[in-house]
C-alpha cells in the first residue's frame, strides 16, 4: 500500500470540478496520474469504464508507460478480487482506451469522422520529408504570385534590398508556423493587423505601455545604483578630507587641504547628483505614462547634445576605498540609461509615420501567408496527406463552430468521456488547450491537468507557458488542500489549484541547494512564476544521507578547461568511492551514476574527448539522425535495393548488415567472379550458374540472398510498406537481434519508430517511401516524435538538458554554463506574440534598417520570454540530481572586466531583478546567487567586499576556487609497446613505393591565362577607391571599360570615328546612354566612364583594324590543350627550371580574348588594358606571354589560319602597342 502524502491523496481523490495540479520535479506525478485513473475505474459508486478515460501525454513512450502502469494496477486489484468481473472487463477495455498524444487522438478522430470534413477518406500522415518538399513548392508559388503585389515587394525590399526574396520567404513561413499554434488563426491575423491599420493607435497600444513600464523599471534600478554610488562617494570624501586634515598642523593648512579634497570630489558628486535627478525624472515620466515629455527629455542625449549620465572620464577625480564600487555603479547606471534610450525610439508622431508606412507592407505579408496556407493545403490534399498541425486544426473544426460554440458532434464525443486528463500541461499551446476545453464536460468538472510551469522548456515548438500561468494565477487553491466530493446533481463545479511540492528524488542537501538558487533567481518576470509556497521544493525523502552541492569556478571560459576539470573530478569520485544511495542503502559511486548536462549537442565532442583521455567510459546521448543510426542503416539500404537493386553501395551495405551477414571478404570474392558491371549483375549471374564444388557453399548463400531479395521486391509491389517491414522483421529475426544487442530496448524502439515512419510515408509505394526516407534524412532524421534520452550501463552519460527531462542520475554535472543564450529569434524580420501582436522593422530611405516602437516592444517581450525559458531550463537541469549536484562555471574575471563587481553593485543597490534580466548565460545567474550565499565569502572578496544582503537559507554549498595555476592535464599515456619487426619492414616497403607519374605533379593539369600572367608578373598596389580621382578604383574602372567595349555598337560608331572628335564624343555619349537604358551598364559606372579615353581608341589604329576585319569576335572564350613547356615558359620558367615530365605533357589552358579579328587569310588579336603607371616595356613584359598563348590556342581552333598581328591597346597611354 502506497503511503500517499495529503496533497497526493487530494489529487487522486478530488471529484469536485476541474483540477490543475502543479507538480514539482520528483513529486511523483506519474504515480498520482496512474492512481487517479485506477480509482476512477474502480470507484464503487461512480465507476468509469477504462475506454472512457481520455489521457493525453506528451510522447508515445509516456503513453505506453502509463497504459502499462494502469494495467499492472488493475491486474493487482483483479488478483485480490478474482470474482470481480468488472475489473476483468476493464483490463480488456484498457487496450482500446485513448491514452495517447494529442496528435494521435486527433488523427483517430479524423479517421472516424472524415466525412464531416473536406478531406479524402484514405488520407495519410505526411512524413517530414514530404512536408518539407511541399512547403518549398508552395512557398515558391506564393512568392511568385506575391511579387506582383507592390506592397509585398516593398516588404521584401526591406530585407532583401531587391536582390533576394529569401528573407521574405522565411518571414512567410515564420508567421505561418506561429499562427498554426493558435485556434482561429485567420481571425488572429486580422486582430494583429488592426492596430497597424488604425490611425493614431499607438497611444492606446500595448507596445507603448510595455515600453514605458520597462523604462520605468530600468530608471528605478539606475536610481538605486546612483544613490549607492553617491553615498559611497560622500563617504570617501569624508574619509579623504579627514586624512588630509590629519597631516596638517595649522588651521589654515587643514582648511586648504580640505578645500583641495572638496574640489577634487566636487565634479564627481555633481555629476552623480545630476544623473540621479535625470533618472528620477525619467522614472517619474515613464511611470506616469508620459511618452512625449519623456522622448523630449531623452532626445538631446540621443543626438549627443548632452553627455551621458555617469562618471566617464572621472577616474582621476575619485579616491578612497569605495572608488571602484562608485565607478562600477555609475557605469552600470549609464548602461541602464542607454537601454532606456533604446526603449523610447521615436516620438508619437514618428510612431504614426511608421504605422502608416508599415501597415501596407504587413498587410501584404499576411495576404501572402494566407495564400501560402491555401496553396500548401491544396498540395497536401492533392497528395492525400495531412501533417500534425492539420490533425489538430481539423479536429477543432469538428468540435467547434466558427462562432466558438460546440458542434453537435462535440456534444456526443465529450459525453463519451468520463474524465479528460492531460499530462505535461505546461507544454500545451493555445490550439491544444482549445481542444481540451471542447473534449471536457461543459463545466470542466471532469478536467484534470497536471504539469510544472517551471519545467516548460519547449517554447521553440510553440508551447505557451502563459496558458498554465494564467490558470496558476487565477484558479483558487483547493479548499483546505483536501479532496472535494462529486458535484451534486444541479450543482456548480468549481475549478481549483493544488500543488505537489514534495520531492522524492533528491537528497535533502540537493533540495535545499536547488531552493536556494531559485529563491534568488526565479520570479514571475524571469521564469513565469514566483519561487515561493507551492513552487518551492519540500524534501519528501529525509534521512541520514544528506547529499551535497558543489560549485566550482574555473579560471577561464574554455570548454576544454571545464571538461578536463569534470573528467578529473569524476575519476576522483569513483577512485575515492564517493557514497551515493542505492537500493539497499549507501554504495560507492559508479561511472554510470554520473551525467554531464549541456545546453547544446555541439559541445559533446570536447567532453567526450576529455573523459576518454582519462580512460573513463562515456556515452553521448546525441539523438542521432534516425536514418543514419547504425542499426537502422541496413534497413534503409535494404529498402533502397528493393526499389532499385542496381545501386552497388546500398547493395553492399545490405549484404554486409546483420540481416544477411556477408563479410568484406565475401564481397571481394563475389567481385572476383566478374570485374565489370554492377554488383547486382554479378549476384544475379552467379545465382543462375553452376558452381564448382569448392565454391558451392558460398554460391548457395548468394542464391539464397538473390531469391530472398527477389521475393521482397515482388512483395513490395503488392503490399503496404508496414506489411513489407513486418515480413522483413519476421523472416530475419531482426527485432530479436536488436534486443540482444547492447542498449537493445532503445534499438528496438528505434526500429519501431522507423516502421511507423514507413507505414505513414509508404502509401505511394516503395519508390515514394525511398524518396521520403531521403528527404527526412536530409531534414535531420526527425520523425515528429519526441524521444526521451537514454543512458548506457557502465558509462558516464553526456546529454542535453532537453533530453534529460524526465530522467534522474545520482551525480549530475551542469557544464559549459558560460555558453551564451541563443538570441537569434530576436533578430527575425517580423516578431509575433499571442498578446502583443506583430511588429516589424523598416528601412530609412537608402539607409539601414531600424526598429519601430512595436518591434522594440516585441523584441523586449521575446527577450524576457527567452530568458524565462532559460531559467526553466536551468531548473530542469538542477532537478535531475539525486545525490550530488556539481556546478562548474567560469570565474569570468579578466584584465578589463569583473562580472562579480557588476553583480555586487546591482545586488547591494537592491537591483537584483534587473541584473538577472540582463544575464547572458547560466553562469551569470549562478555567480550572482553565490555572492549572497553564506558560503560565498571568497566570491564577495573578489567582488570588492561590498555590503551585500545575505540570503536566509539552510543550504550548504561547497565552493571551489582554483588559483588559476592548477591545470587539468590527462594522465600520461602508457609507454609504447615494442614494435613488430615484420610489420615495420612491411610498412617501410609500403611507404617506399613511389607513384610512377610523380613528375607530373609539378605540371599543372589546367590553368587560366590570367593566372599565368599574374604568376609571372609582380604584384602592384592599387590606390584605394576613395582616393581615385574618378571615384572608381583601377580594377573597377577596368571592369567598366571592358563592359562598355563588350556591348558597344561598332557599326554605329564607325561613321562618327571618321567625322572627328566632336562627333565621336557625341556618339560615345549616346552609346553610353543606350547601354544604361538597356541595363547593360550600371548608371553609377556609366557616369564615371572616361569618354575622352574611349575616343582615342575609336579614333585610332586599333579601331581601324577592327573595321577592316571580316568578322569581329569579342570576349572570345576558349579552352584547349597546349604543350606544358609553352605554358611553363609563359609562367616565367626557363627550360632548365622545367621538370623533366613537362617534355611530353599537355596542359588545359582556359582564357578569354578581348577581340579576335578574323580576316580571309589570317587572324589578329587585340587586348586592351586599363593599367596605370606602366610604360610600353612594362605592358609587353606583363602581357606578351598571355597573347602568345592566345595565339597558339586560336590558331588550333582556326587552322590553317595564323595569327599575324598581336596588339595591346593601353587606355592609360592612349596607344596601340605592337606585341609581335
Amino acid at each position: 500500500m502506497t503511503n500517499w502524502t495529503p496533497a497526493q491523496r487530494a489529487a487522486i481523490e478530488d471529484r469536485g470540478g476541474g483540477l490543475l495540479v502543479s507538480a514539482a520535479a520528483g513529486s511523483g506525478k506519474t504515480a498520482v496520474l496512474t492512481e487517479r485513473a485506477v480509482r476512477l475505474i474502480a470507484d464503487p459508486v461512480r465507476p468509469v469504464d477504462a475506454d472512457r478515460l481520455l489521457i493525453v501525454t506528451f510522447t508515445n513512450a509516456a503513453a505506453a508507460e502509463l497504459r502499462a502502469r494502469i494495467g499492472e494496477s488493475l491486474l493487482r486489484l483483479s488478483q485480490a478480487d478474482p470474482a470481480n468481473g468488472w475489473l476483468r472487463r476493464q483490463r480488456m477495455l484498457l487496450q482500446r482506451a485513448p491514452i495517447c498524444t494529442i496528435d494521435a487522438f486527433c488523427l483517430d478522430l479524423l479517421r472516424r469522422h472524415f466525412e464531416a470534413l473536406d478531406i479524402p477518406p484514405d488520407f495519410a500522415p505526411a512524413d517530414a520529408g514530404s512536408v518539407q518538399a511541399l512547403r518549398e513548392a508552395a512557398l515558391s508559388d506564393t512568392l511568385e504570385a506575391a511579387c506582383q503585389d507592390p506592397d509585398f515587394c516593398a516588404f521584401a525590399d526591406l530585407y532583401g534590398k531587391g536582390r533576394s526574396d529569401d528573407a521574405a520567404g522565411r518571414a512567410i513561413l515564420q508567421v505561418y508556423d506561429f499562427l498554426r499554434s493558435l485556434p482561429d488563426y485567420g481571425r488572429r491575423m486580422d486582430e494583429m493587423l488592426a492596430p497597424w491599420q488604425q490611425a493614431g493607435s499607438f497611444a492606446a497600444s500595448p507596445w507603448r505601455a510595455l515600453l514605458l513600464d520597462m523604462a520605468a523599471r530600468r530608471a528605478r534600478a539606475a536610481c538605486g545604483l546612483l544613490e549607492a554610488a553617491f553615498a559611497d562617494c560622500q563617504a570617501d570624501l569624508a574619509e579623504e578630507r579627514a586624512r588630509a586634515e590629519e597631516s596638517r598642523k595649522t588651521a589654515a593648512a587643514r582648511a586648504a587641504a580640505a578645500h583641495k579634497v572638496d574640489d577634487k570630489f566636487a565634479e564627481p558628486l555633481e555629476r552623480l547628483e545630476s544623473a540621479l535627478a535625470l533618472l528620477r525624472r525619467v522614472e517619474s515620466l515613464a511611470a506616469a505614462g508620459q511618452w512625449e515629455p519623456l522622448y523630449d527629455l531623452l532626445t538631446p542625449y540621443v543626438l549627443g547634445m548632452e553627455p551621458e549620465p555617469g562618471l566617464k572620464g572621472m577616474k582621476a577625480r575619485l579616491a578612497g576605498p569605495r572608488k571602484a564600487a562608485v565607478r562600477t555603479r555609475a557605469a552600470e547606471a549609464a548602461g541602464l540609461f542607454g537601454e532606456i534610450l533604446d526603449l523610447v525610439p521615436c516620438s508619437e508622431a514618428e510612431a504614426e509615420e511608421d504605422r502608416a508606412l508599415a501597415a501596407p507592407r504587413l498587410a501584404a505579408l499576411f495576404r501572402a501567408v494566407r495564400d501560402f496556407d491555401s496553396r500548401f493545403a491544396a498540395k497536401k490534399k492533392e497528395r492525400k496527406l495531412l501533417e500534425f498541425s492539420d490533425f489538430e486544426h481539423l479536429a477543432l473544426r469538428l468540435l467547434r463552430g466558427p462562432d466558438g460554440a460546440p458542434t453537435a458532434l462535440c456534444a456526443g464525443i465529450r459525453a463519451g468521456y468520463g474524465a479528460v486528463m492531460v499530462d505535461e500541461y505546461q507544454d500545451t499551446n493555445a490550439l491544444q488547450d482549445a481542444l481540451y476545453q471542447c473534449l471536457a464536460a461543459p463545466d470542466g468538472s471532469n478536467l484534470f491537468l497536471v504539469g510544472d510551469l517551471k519545467q516548460s522548456i519547449y517554447r521553440f515548438r510553440q508551447a505557451d507557458p502563459a496558458i498554465f500561468r494564467e490558470k496558476l494565477e487565477h484558479w483558487p487553491l483547493l479548499p483546505g488542500g483536501a479532496a472535494r466530493p462529486p458535484v451534486p446533481e444541479g450543482g456548480q463545479a468549481q475549478n481549483a489549484l493544488l500543488a505537489l511540492d514534495a520531492n522524492f528524488r533528491s537528497a535533502p542537501a540537493v533540495v535545499e541547494g536547488i531552493n536556494f538558487f531559485f529563491e534568488q533567481l526565479m520570479t514571475p518576470d524571469l521564469g513565469d512564476t514566483a519561487y515561493g509556497p507551492g513552487q518551492r521544493l519540500v524534501c519528501g525523502a529525509p534521512g541520514d544521507y544528506q547529499g551535497s552541492v558543489e560549485a566550482c569556478l574555473l579560471p577561464d571560459d574554455e570548454q576544454e578547461t571545464d571538461a578536463a576539470w569534470i573528467a578529473a573530478r569524476i575519476a576522483a569520485l569513483v577512485a575515492g568511492g564517493e557514497p551515493v544511495r542505492g537500493d539497499g542503502g549507501v554504495r560507492p559511486v559508479r561511472y554510470e551514476d554520473c551525467c554531464i548536462l549541456l545546453a547544446a549537442r555541439t559541445s559533446f565532442p570536447v567532453y567526450v574527448r576529455a573523459l576518454t583521455e582519462r580512460g573513463i567510459p562515456v556515452y553521448a546521448d546525441a539523438r542521432e539522425n534516425l536514418f543514419e543510426a547504425a542499426h537502422i542503416r541496413p534497413l534503409v539500404a535494404l529498402l533502397k535495393i528493393i526499389d532499385n537493386p542496381a545501386q552497388d553501395i546500398y547493395l553492399a551495405a545490405a549484404m554486409l548488415g546483420p540481416v544477411f551477414g556477408f563479410t568484406d571478404d565475401d564481397l571481394v570474392r563475389l567481385r572476383g567472379y566478374k570485374r565489370g558491371g554492377s554488383l547486382y549483375g554479378v549476384v544475379a549471374a552467379l545465382a543462375q550458374e553452376e558452381a564448382a564444388a569448392e565454391d558451392a557453399p558460398f554460391v548457395r548463400r548468394v542464391r539464397q540472398f538473390y531469391a530472398r531479395l527477389t521475393e521482397l521486391r515482388r512483395l513490395a509491389r503488392s503490399v503496404p510498406a508496414e506489411r513489407l517491414l513486418e515480413e522483413i522483421f519476421a523472416s530475419t529475426g531482426y527485432l530479436a537481434a536488436l534486443g540482444a544487442m547492447e542498449n537493445g530496448q532503445r534499438r528496438r524502439e528505434d526500429a519501431r519508430r522507423f516502421a511507423a515512419f514507413c507505414a505513414g510515408a509508404g502509401a505511394g509505394g516503395i519508390s515514394a517511401l525511398v524518396r521520403a526516407i531521403d528527404a527526412a534524412s536530409a531534414a535531420g532524421g526527425e520523425t515528429g516524435e519526441t524521444v526521451p534520452g537514454t543512458a548506457r550501463p557502465g558509462c558516464v552519460t553526456v546529454m542535453t538538458i532537453h533530453r534529460s527531462k524526465g530522467l534522474q542520475f545520482p551525480v549530475v554535472f551542469l557544464a559549459d554554463t558560460g555558453r551564451r543564450f541563443n538570441a537569434a529569434d530576436l533578430r527575425e524580420p517580423v516578431l509575433l506574440h499571442r498578446a502583443y501582436g506583430a511588429g516589424l522593422r523598416l528601412r530609412q530611405e537608402g539607409g539601414e534598417l531600424y526598429k519601430t516602437a512595436a518591434y522594440t516592444a516585441l523584441a523586449a517581450v521575446h527577450e524576457r520570454e527567452m530568458r524565462s525559458e532559460q531559467m526553466r531550463l536551468l531548473y530542469v537541469a538542477l532537478t535531475r540530481a539525486q545525490d550530488k549536484l556539481i556546478l562548474t562555471m567560469p570565474l569570468g574575471i579578466t584584465r578589463t572586466s569583473n562580472p562579480l563587481e557588476k553583480a555586487a553593485a546591482f545586488l547591494a543597490a537592491g537591483a537584483g531583478p534587473v541584473l538577472h534580466s540582463q544575464a547572458g548565460s547560466f553562469a551569470g545567474w549562478l555567480r550572482a546567487a553565490l555572492l549572497v550565499h553564506p558560503n560565498g565569502g571568497p566570491l564577495r572578496r573578489l567582488a570588492g567586499d561590498l555590503q551585500l544582503p545575505f540570503a536566509r537559507t539552510d543550504s550548504v554549498l561547497t565552493l571551489l576556487l582554483p588559483d588559476g595555476t592548477e591545470t587539468f592535464e590527462p594522465p600520461a599515456p602508457p609507454p609504447p609497446a615494442p614494435a613488430d619487426p615484420a610489420l615495420v619492414r612491411a610498412l617501410r616497403d609500403g611507404f617506399a613505393w613511389r607513384y610512377p607519374a610523380a613528375g607530373l605533379s609539378e605540371v599543372p593539369a589546367k590553368v587560366s591565362v590570367t593566372s599565368i600572367v599574374h604568376k609571372a608578373g609582380e604584384t602592384s598596389l592599387e590606390r584605394p577607391a576613395f582616393l581615385a580621382k574618378e571615384g572608381l578604383s583601377a580594377a573597377e574602372m577596368g571592369t567598366a571599360l571592358h563592359a562598355f567595349m563588350e556591348h558597344a555598337d561598332f557599326a554605329a560608331l564607325a561613321a562618327p570615328a571618321r567625322e572627328g572628335q566632336a562627333a565621336l564624343l557625341a556618339a560615345l555619349a549616346a552609346e553610353r546612354d543606350r547601354q544604361t537604358e538597356a541595363r547593360l551598364t550600371a548608371p553609377e559606372i556609366a557616369d564615371k566612364l572616361d569618354l575622352a579615353r574611349l575616343a582615342r581608341f575609336f579614333g585610332g589604329e586599333a579601331f581601324r583594324r577592327v573595321l577592316a576585319a571580316e568578322r569581329v569576335l569579342r570576349e572570345y572564350a576558349f579552352i584547349t590543350a597546349l604543350p606544358a613547356g609553352a605554358v611553363l615558359a609563359a609562367q616565367g620558367q626557363t627550360p632548365e627550371e622545367m621538370p623533366p615530365a613537362a617534355g611530353g605533357a599537355q596542359v588545359l589552358v582556359q582564357g578569354i580574348a578581348d577581340i579576335l579579328l578574323v580576316f580571309p587569310d589570317h587572324l589578329e588579336l587585340l587586348d586592351y588594358k586599363t593599367d596605370r603607371g606602366k610604360t610600353e616595356a612594362d605592358f609587353l613584359a606583363a602581357y606578351r606571354p598571355q597573347l602568345n598563348l592566345y595565339a597558339i590556342a586560336v590558331e588550333k581552333r582556326f587552322a590553317p589560319k595564323k595569327v599575324t598581328y598581336k596588339g595591346i591597346y593601353s587606355f592609360s597611354l592612349g596607344k596601340l602597342i605592337d606585341a609581335n
